[in-house]
């Protein structure tokens, strides 16, 4: 069931408070979704945080908004070096558990989807998926993303090891 009073848009600086967290609590909810800890998120500067949101046009986020509350989220990071520009990274997605199940997902990938179509550099989107996230997966591959390979022990969460799918999406 659709949310249509969700509201997606671009990030700002302005938004970095309601990223950090957001960020905490998908960590929390899902840390082996996520290749940083929660460590790793507190020791990043307010600074760091607003150019991984809203960085120009290398990165990019986009927020779900429920009102004024941020419940979703999904990042864009185009490569930054000059042979791999044809590149970008899906990254980051994340809805808050009290959301889930209700398309919000698949409207922040295809906003982040659309940001790359709008640069003409911008040939292909990748992205990782813990091995064990079919629902993830599913998701990804409903909207053009392809499988090319699997990382075994790509993640160690505490004593668990976790493998991930690496899929891209072929924009031209």
């Amino acid at each position: 069931m659709p949310a249509p009073d969700i509201v997606i848009r671009l990030l700002t600086p302005a938004d970095t408070t309601a990223f950090c967290a957001l960020r905490l609590r998908a960590i929390l909810d899902s840390p082996s979704a996520f290749s940083s800890s929660r460590e790793d998120e507190l020791v990043r500067t307010p600074a760091e945080h607003a150019q991984r949101i809203a960085g120009g046009s290398m990165q990019r986020g986009f927020g779900a908004f429920d009102g004024d509350r941020l419940v979703g989220f999904a990042g864009l990071r185009r490569e930054s070096l000059r042979q791999l520009w044809h590149k970008a990274l899906l990254w980051g997605v994340f809805v808050d558990v009290h959301q889930r199940g209700k398309g919000m997902a698949r409207r922040l990938v295809n906003a982040c989807i659309e940001q790359a179509e709008t640069d003409p550099a911008i040939m292909q989107v990748h992205l990782s998926v813990n091995a064990e996230n079919n629902a993830a997966r599913q998701l990804y591959e409903s909207l053009g993303f392809i499988a090319y390979g699997t990382e075994p022990r790509s993640m160690r969460v505490g004593d668990l090891f976790y493998d991930e799918h690496h899929l891209a999406l072929l924009l031209k």
